[in-house]
């Protein structure tokens, strides 16, 4: 499975120049807690991630630089220079790539950059989930439950590298 089947669009997006209560505003209405900050000039067809901008990214923002919300700009708060995904790119390459950035969403682009979607650590995990429980399922139909515990810990030590996982020892 790709990153392009499980992401989300149209992404909702904001500009560097942009006062931060509009973008606030704006994450309001959409309910979502990041919005892609895109170059100006992009047309709606076309548009380059630069940086992200978070709910937390617009809290800590204010805080750090002791100013009210309305005093400031999306580019005064956002994460600049984002992780962005390729379409094509596996789920476990996103996985990787994003824990280890330990960042929760990654705006997702086409081969010439542009942006096409955005994914999330919560559109991932049903797909992890499902893949873990299968892969379960398998190794304990072949091996009666014997090492296919610890292969299943293996697995999820590969994609979640940060991760502790224990071996339960009887």
């Amino acid at each position: 499975m790709n990153v392009r089947d499980i992401a989300s669009a149209p992404v909702f997006v904001a500009h560097a120049a942009q006062p931060l209560a509009a973008a606030a505003r704006d994450m309001r209405a959409h309910d979502v807690g990041a919005l892609v900050v895109v170059a100006e000039g992009g047309t709606k067809v076309k548009q380059r991630p630069i940086g992200i901008v978070t709910d937390r990214d617009i809290v800590c923002g204010q805080l750090v630089k002791a100013a009210d919300l309305h005093c400031l700009s999306v580019g005064d708060v956002m994460t600049p220079d984002p992780l962005t995904v390729a379409a094509d790119a596996g789920l476990t390459e996103a996985i990787v790539a994003m824990s280890t950035r330990g960042v929760r969403r990654a705006p997702v682009v086409d081969d010439a950059g542009e942006l096409v979607g955005i994914i999330t650590v919560d559109d991932v995990l049903p797909f992890v989930a499902r893949e873990l429980g299968e892969l379960a399922q398998g190794l304990d139909s072949q091996t009666h439950g014997g090492p296919a515990l610890k292969l299943l810990e293996e697995e999820l030590s590969s994609l979640f590298p940060r991760s502790t996982i224990r071996e339960k020892r009887s």
